[in-house]
């Protein structure tokens, strides 16, 4: 047996293919038998090999690369011919079970479904063999569409029987390009390519606020994959659709007027699937007559707006790995742009182009340069290889530019930077690539090897300024380490910056904005107390600014940590490697409002909450407002002053930021509170 698997090791073209049947000769592998090894090792074979190679484990590790639309039609045929008469011509059972919405006996994985196939279930009809092993995957591709386009669940629009609901408005990518310019709508994820978070409708105003009343509230299904995580998304409304996402990554499409369900998308989360934190997921995207979201195990999906049918279904990276994706994308033009998540895990991150019209990956522009690449002289040894640096938050455009501005978290091992000198570039980085190509135009690195885990994916303000007659375009940010930044961003140059909390890790900025450490500043193995904490001064939470006060606002932790130095272990695939924790201890939660043309804080406002919670984020308007979460309550202020001008109870937490959309004339603020979505409006004339 092993002289064959020589034999075969030989004939195979990849490394990681001969991994693999090393692991197979010395016994590693039972559950995968020579015949199958050499089907899914083969040279053109299009399995990836690496995640079994690592982990031995097929079932968590072996995904079916036979999923293209040629695939399903031949899979399609097959079951047809094969399987209809005991499962059902729509595979929803019949003298065997069903094979779709519902869980298998023998495994819901790629791998459990194929040796099902293969092997057939003893004692039962189900015979196995009769399927070649590539007609096989190609069955099960089948079998997960039929699932993915049932789990969009229709429901009958609101109104007269018979009356049939219209399409959904398409959003032309030039409509988005003026979504900074116009008022009522909220199409983008931030509302415009700028990242302002400023809503130019003013019928709710400072001087009509205190008169908002509750307009709807739409709450979720309490099923069980909604339990778990905080729901964190910012609705995008298109005519009368609004979308929004909960934790898990499952969609809704809610009628705006009335919050009566449209439709409903539901993906829950893989059962194997490893992650820092909860759940999360922090909204869509729009573009065409199509929406666009990631998922916990690093899918990127599009739906039909109108129906929320799937159209396409791409993976982004494996999730077994430590990779998910937690916020909304960005569409640029053709292109739908997202970054991952999973810093915390020994990963390498990146930002990623995919066609809209066909989910195919158009540019991938990698967060840690490989060998002979600009940057990758700032990782020592191998670090390069497992250096986190993920990019779990949501960029902005400048569309005159060309460029995509996008935050960079913080490197791996966490707390750890002995494991990786250097300034291990581009993570804490603010990088400015040309959003049709992917190519690097200039980056910024708040944080050279940072060792507090304070991730820089703080979404940008693109500020624009008139001074003595010409255009200075800006970009301002206020950073988890507790300084705010004004740069140039045509070419990253930094301006000034200055703190927004108190801190006690450096001594100041440089000219260049290069941080002066203070000193006995990293984490030790007794602890190291340092402001912020390791939760730092702010986190994705959105920030706002208002062009017409001229304030940059940020909801911003006061408090102090221990950061401490433990588990050096080496890195191993889908386990943490963080090299340490921290703690958080002194804690209060404010708002600030900064003036980003001096970095001075012009007024800030205490929240009542005590105890730790994640925010929500904010959101200015052209009614002179700030509106903005505390807990279970949403709050309007005076956006000049911050004097609270009115609040509301929402009764369940609010850890999403809140928008505003116009119907009929009508403006109306949105929040996503607990498991709700709630709208507020002012009293009809």
């Amino acid at each position: 047996m092993v002289l064959l698997g020589l034999a075969v090791l030989i004939a195979f073209e990849f490394r990681w293919g001969a991994v693999v049947v090393l692991r197979k000769s010395i016994g590693m592998l039972p559950e995968v038998s020579w015949a199958d090894l050499a089907n899914i090792a083969r040279s053109g074979s299009h399995f990836y090999l690496r995640p079994l190679a690592r982990s031995g484990n097929p079932y968590t590790s072996v995904a079916n690369p036979y999923v293209e639309n040629e695939d399903a039609r031949r899979g399609e045929q097959l079951f047809a011919y094969h399987c209809t008469r005991c499962h059902g011509p729509d595979a929803k059972g019949g003298l065997g079970p069903a094979l779709v919405d519902r869980s298998f006996t023998h495994g819901d994985s790629d791998w459990a479904v194929y040796r099902t196939i293969t092997q057939g279930v003893p004692g039962t009809a189900m015979q196995g063999g009769f399927i070649e092993r590539a007609d096989v995957w190609r069955v099960i591709g089948y079998l997960r569409r039929l699932d993915q386009s049932r789990s969009a669940q229709p429901v009958s629009a609101p109104g007269a029987a018979g009356v049939a609901r219209d399409a959904a408005p398409e959003v032309p990518y030039p409509r988005l390009l003026q979504s900074s310019s116009g008022t009522g709508e909220w199409l983008l994820p931030g509302g415009s390519y700028d990242g302002r978070r400023f809503a130019r409708d003013s019928q709710i105003n400072v001087g009509n606020v205190a008169r908002l009343n509750v307009n709807w509230v739409h709450q979720f299904s309490a099923t069980e994959w909604l339990k778990d995580g905080s729901n964190q998304s910012v609705p995008v409304v298109v005519g009368d659709y609004m979308y929004v996402t909960v934790s898990s990554g499952g969609v809704y499409a809610l009628d705006p007027r009335s919050g009566e369900q449209i439709w409903r998308y539901s993906r829950p989360v893989p059962a194997d699937f490893r992650s820092c934190c909860l759940p999360a997921n922090r909204g869509v995207a729009v573009l065409g007559r199509r929406i666009y979201f990631g998922t916990m195990d690093a899918h990127l999906i599009a739906l039909d707006s109108t129906t929320g049918k799937v159209q396409w279904d791409q993976k982004v990276e494996e999730y077994t790995a430590g990779y998910s994706i937690t916020s909304a994308p960005l569409p640029i033009n053709d292109l739908i742009i997202t970054g991952v998540a999973g810093g915390e895990f020994p990963t390498r991150g990146f930002i990623a182009a995919f066609d809209a019209a066909t989910g195919a990956l158009r540019w991938r522009f990698k967060t840690i340069p490989e060998p002979g690449e600009p940057g990758h002289e700032t990782w020592g040894g191998e670090s390069w290889k497992t250096g986190g640096a993920p990019t779990w938050g949501t960029g902005t455009y400048d569309p005159e530019l060309g460029l995509l501005y996008w935050g960079v978290g913080a490197a791996a091992p966490d707390f750890a930077a002995s494991l990786r000198p250097g300034d291990n570039l581009y993570s804490n980085s603010l990088i400015a690539l040309n959003a049709a190509t992917g190519k690097l135009i200039w980056y910024f690195q708040f944080l050279p090897a940072d060792d507090h885990d304070w991730d820089s994916i703080q979404t940008p303000s693109l500020i624009d300024v008139r001074d003595n007659g010409g255009d200075e375009k800006l970009l301002g940010v206020a950073n988890r380490g507790g300084f705010f930044y004004l740069l140039d961003r045509r070419t990253g140059r930094f301006i000034h910056g200055a703190p927004f909390v108190q801190q006690t890790w450096a001594v100041g900025l440089s000219s260049l904005g290069r941080p002066i450490r203070a000193a006995n500043s990293s984490p030790s193995v007794h602890g190291t107390l340092l402001r912020p904490s390791w939760y730092g001064a702010t986190n994705w939470w959105p920030s706002a600014f208002s062009p017409q006060t001229g304030l940059y606002y940020v909801d911003a932790e006061e408090g102090a940590g221990l950061f401490l130095l433990n588990n050096l272990v080496k890195p191993k695939p889908g386990l943490r490697y963080t090299g340490g924790e921290g703690s958080l201890s002194d804690f209060s939660s404010w708002v600030k409002a900064i003036d980003p043309l001096t970095g001075a804080v012009r007024w800030e406002r205490r929240n009542s909450t005590t105890s730790f919670a994640p925010r929500g984020g904010l959101l200015a308007t052209a009614g002179g407002l700030l509106f903005g979460s505390d807990g279970t309550r949403l709050y309007a202020l005076d956006a000049a002053s911050g004097r609270e001008l009115w609040s509301f109870n929402t009764g369940g937490h609010i850890s999403a930021a809140p928008m505003s959309f116009e119907l009929s004339g009508r403006q109306f603020i949105a929040v996503v509170a607990g498991q709700d979505v709630v709208t507020f409006a002012l009293p009809p004339p």
